[in-house]
């Protein structure tokens, strides 16, 4: 009887453990076919941030134990807005890798307004940087991509901007043909009232980089609508929010500057 029971046992331990790895096998298909649908959704010609976002929750969901996966929604949870959880993922890729991403997670801080500790990570990433850059372990365009992303931090959260315009400016100096660089220099410029030299900047961003792009027309839209020049600020202003339906920094620009605009005249 006991060899009876004993066998029993062993082939009810098998068949649930079968039946873990089964639920682990599907927990993990449907974890990447949302991680895909939140990816495709993200690169799509007019992404849904709200939409990517809920893609992305269900895979976390799904494998929050599982640290690799976990790690690979850090990137698509920033750009969908979800910072707050891209800051738990990058804090887990770095324990898995042992990789800093101090860029990255400074970004996140601040955009969820935590200026202390973003501003901390920040220049934790540009210190990193220079050295490494000075001991040849990176080149000048990754260099260059490290001084814009920590500038161009700085300035959407509208902080140390003097100081982040001279980190943008070294890195155009690395890379003048640029366009994401170039932005950052007119959105810089933008948040030191140089309306003139920010349109400039921002114009010639979209000329190089060839097609429509809705951070930059939104960047286009906010200067202009500074600069008075209303009905151009509109134009660029909806262009941005069809091409980014999610973007409500846009949204809000256009929503205050249609209180200033005149009713348009009857012929």
């Amino acid at each position: 009887m006991r060899s009876v029971a004993a066998f029993a046992c062993a082939v009810a331990v098998a068949l649930l453990g079968g039946c873990s790895v089964v639920h682990d096998m599907r927990s993990e298909y449907v974890a990447n076919r949302a991680l895909r649908d939140a990816t495709d959704e993200l690169l799509s010609s007019r992404p849904h941030l709200d939409r990517a976002r809920a893609h992305l929750d269900l895979a976390f969901r799904l494998r929050r134990d599982d640290p690799r996966f976990v790690a690979r929604l850090a990137e698509a949870y920033q750009t969908a807005g979800g910072f707050e959880r891209a800051v738990e993922c990058y804090e887990t890729e770095t324990k898995l890798t042992g990789k800093t991403r101090d860029l990255q997670i400074g970004y996140c801080l601040l955009k969820l307004g935590k200026a202390g500790a973003g501003t901390k990570r920040l220049e934790r990433a540009l210190e990193q940087a220079a050295a490494d850059y000075a001991d040849g372990d990176i080149g000048s365009a990754e260099y260059a991509v490290a001084l814009n992303d920590a500038g161009y931090a700085f300035v959407d959260a509208n902080l140390r901007v003097d100081e982040a315009l001279k980190l943008i400016e070294e890195a155009v100096r690395l890379d003048p043909l640029q366009p994401a660089f170039i932005d950052s220099l007119g959105w810089a410029y933008y948040r030191q009232g140089k309306y003139e030299d920010a349109a400039f900047q921002l114009e010639r961003a979209a000329r190089l980089l060839g097609r429509r792009d809705a951070e930059i027309l939104w960047h286009l839209g906010a200067v202009h609508a500074q600069a008075g020049k209303l009905r151009r600020a509109e134009s660029e202003l909806r262009e941005a929010l069809a091409l980014d339906p999610a973007n409500s920094e846009a949204r809000r620009t256009l929503r205050d500057m249609l209180r200033e605009l005149p009713p348009p005249t009857m012929a």
